[in-house]
Order: structure tokens, then C-alpha cells, then sequence
């Protein structure tokens, strides 16, 4: 009776086993052979840097653009509206009061007209504009952002949706970050951009658990892109019914206890 009962303690010590034990490896970021101080280093080539490319804006790009002057406020009205000044707090306030990179290229503003902007860093259209600024009014100060990066998540992350940021450059770390990471279900050697361009639309699969992904240009996001991230099927199969893996321990525990409880009355009635 007792070789009879071994067997079943054995196939659900085997089971706690595979259930708590899920590769490690496959939940970890940044994965890469460490030097002797647990650091993982990589050499760019001289024509090639380590920090966040220039975004190019592009039609449909919104941008804050705002222009003063140490003239005065009368030159500064001239630029301006009142109501573009009291709105621009709110993304509401961003969206009625921003300027829209049109099909051709252009941002029309107050007194200057249309500027062309597209295929120019935040930096050189700030500069641009800056220039125009100047025809008509000394002392000019000009503060162009960019205000519609948001990326939109997907997929097995805790928080799925659409994220604004308010930054230079936006990287997929920074997306999961907004998201609350992914679920323990994600497949992070999967995760997909798909982005929209002029001509196309191109899907990207990075993985997140490989440290060289912070060389690869696909690292960092551009306004409207998706990111969707896969679930795991190996760890997903580890779940009945989509039951959370501490109910499945637990009911797995269980047993076990019971298990051993009726081996240890039945050794004893033995004896």
C-alpha cells in the first residue's frame, strides 16, 4: 500500500517542482555575458553613439510652440494668444492650442506664417522659427516641444493603453515602465512595435531579455507606435484555466499534505 502511495507524492512533489521552477532566465531583462565586476560593456564604432537619437518630425507631428520677446508684452501678444497662454496646462489645451506639421510640411503661426519643418530635429525647427521670429521683432525667444508622443501598449503588460510622454526620446523600457512591466505571462524574446509610416506599415520584434537590444536604433519608440507584447505559451501551459499560479501551489500543496498524512497513519497502523 505504501509503494502504491509513494508514487502520487512523487508525481506532485514533481509538480510543485515545475510550477514554482519556471525558467528564471526567461523573466529576466538585459541578459549578456559580465565582465569580472558583473558588468556588460560594448564598444560602438567610431561613427556610431550610445545615447537617444534625434526624432525628425514628420507630417502630423503637434508641436508647442511658444514665442517671446524682451521687447515687451506688446510683442509678445503679437505671437501669442491669450487663450493659447491660460490653455496649455491641459492636453486638452495642447491639442486645440499646438501647431500640426501639415501634408506639406509646414507650421502656420501667428504673424511669421508658415515655416518648414518637417524632416528637422525639435532643436533645428526651434532654430528656424527663431530665425523668422527675428524679421519682425528684436530679442526673440522661441520654446518648440513636441506634444503628441504617445505610445499605445498592448498585450500581456498589467497596464494596457495609451501613454503620453512629455520627453525628447522615448525607449521601450520607458513605455513598459508606464505599462506596470509585463505580466508574469509575457513573452519578453517577443515583443512587437508595429509603426505606421508615409509608405508602410513595419513590425518590429525586439528582445528585451538580450542587453544588446540597448544598441539596436529599434530601441527607441516614435509618436504613435504600438508595442505588443506576446504571451509566453510554455508559461502560460503551467496554468489551468487561466488559474493564478498561487492558487495552483497552494491546491498542489494540498494534496501533498494529505498525501503524506495518510502515508504516515498508514506506517504507523503497519507497525
Amino acid at each position: 500500500m505504501n509503494k502504491n502511495l509513494k508514487m502520487p507524492s512523487l508525481l506532485v512533489a514533481v509538480l510543485l517542482f515545475l510550477s514554482s521552477c519556471t525558467s528564471q532566465k526567461n523573466l529576466i531583462y538585459l541578459q549578456g555575458e559580465e565582465n569580472d565586476k558583473g558588468e556588460i560593456m560594448y564598444n560602438y564604432a567610431e561613427n556610431e553613439h550610445n545615447y537617444s537619437p534625434d526624432y525628425i518630425l514628420a507630417e502630423q507631428d503637434m508641436l508647442y510652440i511658444q514665442i517671446t520677446s524682451t521687447v515687451g508684452n506688446e510683442a509678445n501678444s503679437l505671437f501669442n494668444s491669450t487663450a493659447s497662454n491660460n490653455n496649455m496646462i491641459t492636453d486638452n489645451g495642447l491639442y486645440l492650442n499646438g501647431f500640426v506639421v501639415d501634408k506639406n510640411g509646414d507650421v502656420a503661426l501667428p504673424l511669421i506664417g508658415k515655416v518648414y519643418v518637417k524632416g528637422l530635429t525639435v532643436e533645428q525647427a526651434e532654430k528656424k522659427i527663431k530665425e523668422k521670429a527675428e524679421e519682425f521683432v528684436q530679442g526673440a525667444i522661441v520654446s518648440c516641444k513636441m506634444v503628441n508622443y504617445k505610445v499605445s501598449v498592448l498585450g500581456e503588460v498589467s497596464r494596457p493603453g495609451t501613454y503620453t510622454f512629455y520627453q525628447p526620446s522615448v525607449n521601450i523600457f520607458d513605455v513598459i515602465a508606464e505599462a506596470g512591466d509585463l505580466t508574469y505571462y509575457g513573452n519578453r524574446h517577443k515583443v512587437k512595435i508595429v509603426r505606421k509610416t508615409s509608405k508602410e506599415d513595419i513590425i518590429y520584434t525586439l528582445d528585451l531579455s538580450d542587453a544588446s537590444i540597448l544598441q539596436d536604433k529599434r530601441f527607441y519608440l516614435q509618436p504613435g507606435d504600438l508595442v505588443y507584447v506576446e504571451p509566453n505559451k510554455s508559461t502560460k501551459s503551467l496554468s489551468t484555466l487561466n488559474a493564478p499560479l498561487g492558487t495552483i501551489t497552494s491546491s498542489l500543496s494540498i494534496i501533498a499534505s494529505v498525501i503524506s498524512l495518510v502515508t504516515l497513519v498508514l506506517s504507523l497502523n503497519n507497525k
